[in-house]
């Protein structure tokens, strides 16, 4: 489910290529028609020059665009990459271009800022609404190419997203109350129960303030007071949350249900001595370990030092099965 978002910028480039290209949040980094031996504001602006353009304070000089992945995808961030260059390729081939891959949040997301002048015609790049809709049809195109789930973003979103949150949004940034967001819809998918639902919470600092039976807030760690979940959107209330982890029980309890099952058909039948059978708890044990590895998250500390990898000029179709990156950077 790629949510892709952007805007025009009028300031100057070189704080936002450092913000996304931060060795801390960014575990991935390609670049398009640059030099990676040389700082990339610096080029934008030498091919601004070239062309007399981007002079006036008034003018755009980069757009900035956020590529996300739903977590339910499991999307790894070389895939993540792959799918990001193949929709800049198309959509701003003409234009020089970094993208770097963010694992610093539960979602996997591509931070895109691209150039305002082309560095083969010298023309600037304008987005209409209906161009702007295009990109986002684009991102969807090739999510359902290679078997990832889309978004219908003409459909009025469930989410209560603020002017405040859109601005930090467009901007690159993520607010807490999408942080909030992140990490609930991540737990209701990962449990079964209210209990379990409240310690996954907690391993992110996030708390629940308040729990009755049509209500329930959440404190954000960074924030003194809490917000009720109907704040954050129709997925986020008391009810909704429920029916998730009742949906997620039942789902478990299938599965359990069926591993007794096979276990009882693979029981040796007849007189004679048997050999001894794996028990059902170890079989459990095995399954829940398989769980666990499947669904172990990208670390969210920034005090975790990334190694950065790979800038690439290549326009080659990504393939869905993605060899290992380098740490080093792409050539």
């Amino acid at each position: 489910m790629p949510l892709f978002k952007g805007q025009g910028c009028k300031a100057k480039p070189a704080k936002a290529i450092k913000y996304i290209t931060d060795p801390k949040k960014a575990a991935v980094i390609v670049s398009h028609s640059l030099d990676d031996t040389r700082d990339y504001a610096t080029q934008f602006k030498e091919t601004c020059s070239l062309f007399h353009k981007g002079k006036s304070f008034k003018s755009r000089k980069y757009y900035h665009f956020k590529h996300s992945f739903n977590p339910k995808d499991n999307i790894t961030p070389e895939e993540a990459t792959r799918l990001t260059e193949e929709l800049a390729q198309k959509a701003f081939g003409d234009y020089e271009y970094i993208i770097a891959t963010h694992t610093d949040r539960i979602h996997i997301h591509c931070h895109i800022i691209v150039n305002s002048v082309s560095f083969v015609t010298g023309k600037m790049l304008h987005l209409n609404n209906n161009e702007y809709s295009a990109l986002k049809d684009l991102s969807n195109e090739i999510a359902e190419k290679y078997g990832y789930s889309t978004l219908d973003f003409r459909k009025p979103s469930e989410d209560k997203i603020s002017t405040e949150e859109k601005h930090i949004t467009l901007n690159g940034g993520t607010s807490w109350k999408e942080e909030l967001r992140e990490v609930i819809a991540d737990a209701v998918v990962k449990c079964a129960t209210i209990e379990e639902f409240e310690k996954h919470l907690n391993q992110y600092g996030v708390t629940i303030a308040r729990n009755t039976a049509k209500t329930i807030s959440f404190k954000h760690p960074a924030k003194q007071k809490a917000i009720r979940g109907d704040k954050l959107g129709a997925n986020y209330t008391k009810e909704a949350i429920i029916f998730e982890l009742n949906q997620h029980g039942n789902r478990t309890a299938c599965t359990r249900k069926a591993a007794v099952e096979t276990v009882k058909r693979n029981e040796p039948t007849g007189v004679g001595k048997q050999p001894a059978q794996r028990g059902v708890g170890g079989l459990y044990g095995k399954m829940e370990r398989t769980a666990a590895g499947t669904d172990k998250l990208y670390p969210t500390s920034d005090g975790e030092d990334r190694t950065t990898a790979g800038n690439s000029t290549t326009s080659a179709e990504p393939e869905r099965a993605v060899e290992s990156i380098s740490p080093k950077r792409r050539r």
